[in-house]
């Protein structure tokens, strides 16, 4: 027998409890992640106060949050999806990203840290802005110098020098416009900021080693020559410069070390080849203490090598070749001479 009473509440209770099975999943999917991370400035420092916000592309539900004094922000129980997050602040960048939580998450919420956010202030973009400005007119002075114009190359870094006086890079280039015009102890001035702002910027020192050459400051060109090798081993061109000065001080030994490193860097040069066969010839002839000289034909043979792989670097100077030439016959009637040529 029924009891139509009972019925209808059995009824009612399954009908409330179907609902709630029913409903179980969509309140599942709505705590789902556990956002954390924080939000910092290009100097690290946390950033509060930062808007961000949160829409599902798929559902276009939207969230917002803040960050807190230390820059954290946290969400909890955010629905799996694809979303587009832009960060917001007075006096910074907006900012995007995209974050994806695209697997469903039903037993049990999924933590997911956000790696740090970093947000550029106006003032930063700004000053990167006017570097670029200026890396441009340094661009444009240093084709200016390429072409000849140094007047025009000083001209246009001149503004750039007035709103930032340590650009290393404008300072370098007014160095090189102030050298092509003569002005040595101009360009070592410019120069020698250059080094204070960036200690190993080694053409740099390559170029004050040749002011102070200009300058017959030898023992600074050696010292500023050696600091460039220092820092830029593979360019021949300090050693080969630093050769000419011992072989000018009466060094021979000394400068066709030199020589022979810039050779080895450089193989095919005919210049260091030169002055190498110019050293060997130096060494040759060796000033005994009663006055006699000792020729050594070993020292001859070896400057023959070097003048005649450099006169094959000089077909298109017709007179260097000759000049070459004429040393080559000096050696080989040395040569011929026997070891003890006088």
């Amino acid at each position: 027998m029924r009891h139509p009473a009972t019925c209808r509440w059995g009824r009612r209770l399954f009908g409330v409890t179907l609902a709630l099975t029913l409903a179980l999943p969509a309140i599942a999917q709505y705590r789902e992640y556990y956002i954390t991370g924080k939000i910092v400035d290009s100097n690290k420092n946390p950033l509060d106060k930062v808007l961000i916000s949160l829409r599902d592309v798929a559902t276009s539900r939207s969230y917002t949050l803040k960050t807190k004094a230390d820059g954290t922000f946290k969400y909890v129980g955010l629905p799996h999806g694809v979303y587009q997050v832009v960060f917001k602040k007075e006096g910074f960048a907006e900012k995007t990203d995209e974050w994806r939580f695209e697997a469903p998450q039903v037993e049990k919420m999924l933590r997911v840290e956000i790696p740090p956010v970093v947000m550029v202030s106006a003032e930063v973009i700004a000053e990167a802005e006017m570097m670029k400005e200026a890396a441009a007119s340094v661009q444009a002075a240093a084709e200016k110098v390429r072409g000849g114009d140094y007047d025009g190359a000083l001209a246009a870094l001149a503004p750039i020098l007035e709103k930032n006086p340590k650009d290393s890079n404008a300072l370098y280039i007014l160095g090189l416009a102030q050298m092509k015009k003569g002005r040595w102890a101009e360009a070592e001035a410019a120069f020698l900021q250059v080094v204070e702002i960036v200690p190993k910027f080694a053409a740099a020192y390559y170029q004050l080693g040749i002011c102070y050459q200009q300058s017959e400051r030898t023992e600074d060109a050696l010292a500023a020559y050696a600091k460039a090798m220092e820092l830029d081993p593979a360019n021949p061109d300090s050693v080969y410069n630093s050769g000419l000065i011992l072989f000018s001080q009466s060094k021979p030994a000394d400068a066709l070390a030199m020589f022979e490193k810039a050779i080895a860097l450089r193989p095919d040069d005919p210049a260091s080849l030169e002055m190498a066969g110019r050293c060997c010839i130096s060494l040759a002839a060796v000033r005994k203490e009663d006055g006699s000289v000792e020729v050594d034909k070993t020292a001859f043979e070896k400057a023959l090598g070097y003048l005649e792989r450099a006169k094959a670097g000089y077909l298109n100077k017709p007179e260097k070749a000759e000049f070459i030439e004429g040393l080559i016959t000096l050696v080989r009637e040395q040569i011929r001479k026997g070891p003890r040529g006088a």
